[in-house]
């Protein structure tokens, strides 16, 4: 198993909207892609929940490999930025992991992680509160409707395309022109 760098866990955390993609194919003979955000709870270990209506969801069982797929900061580097850049490309920064699936089937288990991953994405909200006897059987109706699932990391394949092989002068000048068009997170990684 790699282990995930501390850029690759920076990228994981500050874009956790991921594509997750089967290894099965369906019955048109493609694999589903679905999107979803992921919770990074350890450092080989990602967690999330779909609906259970989810295609991805009729593929997978447990223990399936899946890959998943976060996407950077990403933007247009322009010629006319820097004279070392003789034609237009794009940079960007993805994080591709190979994990392995598993299906959390325990009620409290679930809940345990639904709480886990609702204070993640929003710490202000107080799970604990909508968690009462008074709705019981809203939270009942929610996990009865969602598969909750981790994903263990098995290997690490990113991509940090940020025009490496240029002088300084030459990414300041990009990281100055993309902070202008209002690209602000690729151009503070730029350098």
């Amino acid at each position: 198993m790699n282990k995930l760098t501390p850029e690759e866990k920076q990228i994981i955390t500050s874009h956790s909207f991921a594509q997750i993609l089967s290894s099965t194919l369906n019955s048109s003979g493609f694999a589903e892609l679905s999107y979803c955000p992921l919770q990074l709870i350890a450092d080989h270990q990602l967690l999330g929940h779909l609906a259970n209506n989810n295609q991805i969801l009729k593929v997978v069982e447990d223990q399936s490999p899946v890959k998943v797929i976060f996407t950077g900061p990403h933007g247009y580097i322009s010629p006319r930025w820097h004279n070392e850049q003789a034609v237009p490309t794009w940079n960007y920064v993805t994080v591709s992991l190979s994990c392995k699936i598993k299906l959390i089937k325990n009620q409290d288990e679930k809940l345990k992680f639904m709480e886990d991953i609702s204070h993640y994405f929003d710490a202000q909200w107080n799970f604990n509160e909508f968690n009462q006897d008074k709705n019981k059987r809203m939270v009942t109706q929610m996990l009865s409707a969602i598969t909750v699932f981790t994903l263990e990391i098995i290997e690490v394949s990113s991509k940090f395309k940020l025009s490496q092989n240029r002088s300084l002068a030459c990414r300041k000048a990009f990281q100055d022109n993309l902070a202008l068009s209002g690209n602000n997170e690729l151009a503070d990684i730029q350098l």
